[in-house]
């Protein structure tokens, strides 16, 4: 459990590998069927119901290809291989296209319709794993799954991203909500732009972006729209109340600010930055009181931002508080963001962390306590709550290991300006294949030196983050990626294009 220093990346670090990747490896795995387990109890034993949903199954394969690039243990890999296997036999409708929303243990379908969220999210696990491996096969299915959010999900007359298609792809809700604009940007499209570069890729980040500032901006209140308030096709908000109170979700905040910063380190254009910093003290402004933190799910969207009553604190929610104080100290310079962070982490570190069973609890109440059994599910998004379950169709170890693993490299690269090691296992049998190896937004980040299977590589360019591959598969890679001020490891070779 955590007992050393949470400003180091090498703690989060072991705290992936050591504290909580065990369990979920042993545990999540479903070895009759494929796949993994959607629902485990506080005590880590599979329980009903035993459907899978293709959103979990993918989010649980970022996980298992994270803990390959932060180890190098190739068990990983195959448990992460065990996901992807799943959701490509199974979760893609071969006849419309498309992701179900949720299958049977045997990989029948069960729900057909495509809501944004579940495309958008069966989507990240297996851009990780193209990141780790460079499988394009698994990348191909991101790319058949954004051609449909491009074209079918695509409203021409009003603009914007329709939330849910029926099976055959014709609209089903026309709504506009966080997860087809910021929320795509900041959950998927970032991190593909980073490990491809596609052009056609910024572009859409850019696009999304400039119609949630937009469209989706509350003038009055500061906040951005679109979860738990969604807008009509018109871009018309339906306000949630809470009494006769307008209510804001921090977690949607969150996301949309981080989104902002980050894409302001890929294309430099400071409206982004502006953006992003201005949400981001407005969210400090919410949650920090007294030199203390309740990141509370949902507040009242006016001063003094109070929690409404059924408030409870989730475990995503936390872990992005931390990454919002990483970043705005990175862009600032700033020590009362670091200070932030760490409130947070202790906070994270004193509740959220399951000292009994190992693991991460999804949902405390704003006192820090466990909810009481029973509690049933979340009436703001229909997801279950309480028992302390360690997965259920929307919590798995995604968002623990991101955290984890994002904390280490901006630690390490942003704080202490120290590198870090990633290792990937690539197939380099096309000729001059080019990998992109950053998961780093900031363009100070470069890379300082590469083995390929134990041997220095030095075919790569520094500053664009890419190596050329030889001519063979299953090559294991090492990169050590650092600040452009950094001096390199000792015997490295700094390339040029």
């Amino acid at each position: 459990m955590i007992k050393n220093n949470l400003f180091t990346g090498d703690f989060w670090k072991k705290h992936a590998l050591e504290d909580l990747l065990p369990l979920w490896y042993e545990k999540v795995i479903d070895r009759e069927y494929g796949g993994y387990y959607s629902n485990l109890s506080r005590e880590w034993k599979p329980i009903k119901p035993w459907e899978k949903i293709p959103a979990m199954i993918s989010r649980q394969v970022f996980s298992f290809s994270s803990a390959y690039l932060l180890s190098g243990d190739e068990k990983y890999l195959e448990a992460a291989r065990e996901g992807v296997n799943f959701l490509l036999a199974h979760c893609w409708d071969q006849e419309y296209g498309g992701w179900y929303s949720s299958v049977s243990r045997d990989g029948q379908p069960l729900d057909s319709t495509k809501k944004t969220n579940t495309q958008l999210y069966a989507n990240v696990g297996l851009t990780q794993y193209y990141f780790a491996t460079g499988d394009r096969e698994a990348l191909s299915y991101v790319y058949k799954s954004l051609d449909i959010f491009k074209n079918q999900r695509h409203d021409r007359d009003f603009e914007g991203y329709y939330e849910t298609l029926h099976r055959d792809l014709s609209v089903k809700d026309n709504a506009k909500n966080k997860h087809a604009h910021y929320g795509y940007v900041g959950s998927l499209l970032l991190n593909l732009w980073l490990y491809t570069k596609d052009p056609d890729v910024l572009a859409l980040s850019k696009q999304l972006t400039d119609l949630s500032i937009e469209r989706m901006f509350d003038k009055k209140a500061g906040w951005i729209r679109g979860y738990v308030n969604p807008l009509d096709r018109n871009w018309k908000p339906a306000t949630r109340k809470e009494g006769d109170k307008v209510i804001t979700h921090i977690g949607a905040q969150l996301t949309a600010a981080l989104s902002f910063l980050r894409l302001y380190h890929q294309t430099g254009d400071k409206r982004y930055l502006e953006q992003g910093e201005r949400l981001g003290e407005l969210i400090n402004e919410a949650v920090f009181k007294d030199g203390e933190v309740v990141w509370a799910e949902m507040v009242e969207n006016e001063p003094p931002y109070t929690p409404i009553p059924q408030a409870t604190i989730m475990w995503w929610v936390q872990i992005y508080g931390s990454f919002l104080q990483l970043q705005l100290y990175r862009l600032t310079g700033k020590k009362e963001f670091l200070e932030k962070f760490e409130i947070c982490e202790k906070y994270y570190e004193k509740y959220f962390i399951d000292k009994d069973y190992g693991g991460v609890f999804e949902v405390l109440n704003l006192d820090g306590g466990q909810l009481s059994k029973g509690r049933g599910q979340n009436p703001w998004d229909g997801a279950f709550l309480g028992e302390g379950r360690k997965a259920n169709p929307w919590h798995t170890s995604y968002h623990e290991i991101e955290h984890c693993m994002l904390n280490m490299l901006y630690l390490d690269l942003y704080v202490d300006n120290k590198p870090v090691v990633l290792h990937f296992k690539l197939d380099g049998s096309q000729e001059n294949t080019r990998h992109y190896v950053s998961p780093v937004d900031d363009t100070s980040i470069h890379i300082q030196s590469v083995t390929i299977d134990d041997q220095e590589w030095n075919n790569f360019n520094s500053a664009e983050c890419y190596i050329t591959l030889p001519n063979r598969k299953d090559l294991k890679v090492e990169i050590t990626l650092g600040s452009a001020s950094t001096p390199a490891p000792a015997n490295s070779c700094i390339a040029g294009s």
